[in-house]
């Protein structure tokens, strides 16, 4: 039987054995990494013999199970949810397969009038589903939503679990889990051999993006800003294990203490326009020029095929994510304390009112990107899309439109020139979610236009009357007319008397 063959049917068995599971797990139980399960999982769909959801990531199942659950529809439910899942799930595999086609080819491989498929396409849009370039007019999977085996930079960086022993790059540490992966590579809670402490490691490909997420995380000092501690470069295939063990130990001290460039840059390095501002000025970290150093001392050289990584170390937060809280939140039946969010969200403020400070934009802030110290404190983390606020001679930058969609700013998604107000239309979203109990995820589907367009549900201004008020201004669809960071941290000290000892509380 041949090698593909056998996988399929290993993956149909595994389904047929333990029900629906999730393309990490199944990977885990057959043996070969995600990406490959996932590869026969997307063949299998395409013959019929499994089906996925539209979670994230996606639930896989076999199709034979699909027509139980279609048994206890009645007729017209039956019509109307093959109609309605099947259209969004079709959009999505033909821009999986393709890579992003215009709207009227969409329609043309579907069989779809033109109208149907812009509707699909911008109703999937605001979801954070899909995303289209202004210029080419071509619509594709956002990484956010695509799975992320199919990002190049993630499965080339992230080793399944099976691997974690083995990361080149961490040898001195003791790999205890994966915290998370996606496009921007993965990170990992490690043990330190010598010192004991627990880190957060960040593994990405090095390019002028990470070496720009390293510098800004140097550069930033304050309690409410996760702690940068140190990074080094390696390589996933080098000649020789002598090699590896110096270009890690001497990459990792000069990084440390030297401050001179960092100028490697990857192919795939596209809108840089944003990073090469946050450098100007500053000292770059020498990663990439003490790693070739080392490794030309050595005398070996790395395969054609090696790649280089940037490993991030930093203080890990063990409180978890603001994620995390509103979920939990979510599950509760009575309500948080109104203190404890105020002053929650008064220290995320503060943390984004520092980073202004500095003329830097965050353009990333969700619940996912701020974390918990084991003390209660906030910290803002993920500086990958960092950017400076204008450029060397103080005028506006052009910009890009990346971020995540559920919470960018109207104008960071039609890349205008935008400024550090961009940060504060996600942040109205984030002070809405820590107020406003959601329950299911369909509700959010719902309500995230709405409130996007400063329109609250129904008793929500009437239960916050003065929160309400500020994330309005928050969420105006004009910059202009949105309150800096400092202003909403001065306003939130005065209407809901936030005194120092107050804030000095821990609050998780």
């Amino acid at each position: 039987m041949p090698a593909d063959s056998e996988m399929e049917r290993k993956i149909c068995d595994f389904l047929r054995r333990n029900g629906k599971s999730i393309a990490l797990v199944i990977a885990k139980e057959i043996g070969p990494d995600k990406r490959t399960v996932n590869k026969h999982l997307y063949n299998l769909e395409r013959s019929n013999q499994v089906f996925k959801t539209d979670n994230k990531p996606p639930v896989w199942d076999l199709t034979e199970n699909k027509t139980e659950i279609k048994q206890t529809l009645k007729p017209e439910q039956k019509s109307q949810t093959t109609r309605d899942t099947t259209e969004e799930k079709d959009v999505e595999d033909l821009l999986m397969r393709s890579g992003g086609l215009k709207a009227h080819q969409i329609a043309t491989d579907l069989g779809q009038s033109r109208q149907t498929i812009n509707k699909q396409l911008y109703s999937m849009e605001e979801k954070g589903k899909v995303k289209r370039d202004s210029k080419s007019k071509m619509w594709t999977l956002n990484d956010e939503w695509s799975d992320d085996s199919f990002s190049q930079e993630s499965s080339s960086s992230c080793p399944s679990d099976h691997g974690l022993e083995s990361i080149s790059g961490l040898q001195n540490f003791k790999v205890i889990t994966m915290l998370g992966e996606g496009g921007f590579g993965c990170v990992y809670k490690v043990k330190h051999i010598y010192d004991r402490k627990i880190y957060a490691v960040k593994r990405v490909i090095l390019t002028r993006k990470a070496d720009s997420e390293v510098m800004t995380l140097a550069r930033l000092d304050h309690p409410n800003i996760v702690r940068y501690i140190t990074c080094w470069t390696d390589s996933d295939d080098w000649t020789s294990n002598q090699e590896r063990n110096q270009v890690s130990n001497t990459s990792s001290d000069v990084v440390t203490f030297d401050r001179e460039g960092c100028e490697e840059r990857d192919d795939d390095d596209e809108d840089d326009e944003d990073e090469d501002d946050v450098t100007s000025g500053m000292e770059s970290l020498s990663v990439t020029e003490s790693a070739s150093a080392a490794a030309e001392a050595s005398g070996n050289n790395r395969t054609d095929s090696s790649r280089t990584y940037l490993f991030i170390q930093m203080e890990f937060c063990e409180g978890g994510t603001l994620t995390d809280w509103i979920k939990a939140r979510n599950q509760m039946e009575k309500q948080r304390s109104i203190v404890e969010i105020h002053k929650i969200f008064y220290e995320i403020i503060t943390g984004v009112e520092y980073i202004h400070a500095e003329k830097l934009i965050h353009r990333d802030l969700k619940p996912d990107n701020i974390l918990f110290g084991a003390d209660g404190k906030v910290k803002i983390g993920d500086f990958g899309l960092v950017a400076a606020q204008t450029d060397q001679n103080g005028d506006p930058i052009e910009r890009s439109n990346r971020g995540t969609p559920t919470y960018m700013s109207p104008e960071q998604k039609n890349k205008k020139n935008y400024d550090e107000k961009t940060d504060i239309f996600p942040l109205g979203l984030v002070w809405f979610e820590m107020l406003w109990k959601i329950s299911t995820g369909s509700e959010r589907v719902k309500l995230w236009p709405d409130l996007k367009g400063q329109r609250f549900p129904e008793g929500f201004s009437d239960s916050y009357q003065t929160e309400s008020k500020f994330i309005t201004k928050m969420l105006s669809h004009s910059p202009e007319h949105r309150p800096h960071a400092k202003d909403i941290k001065e306003k939130l000290e005065k209407f809901f008397s936030l005194d120092q000892n107050l804030l000095s509380q821990k609050t998780i």
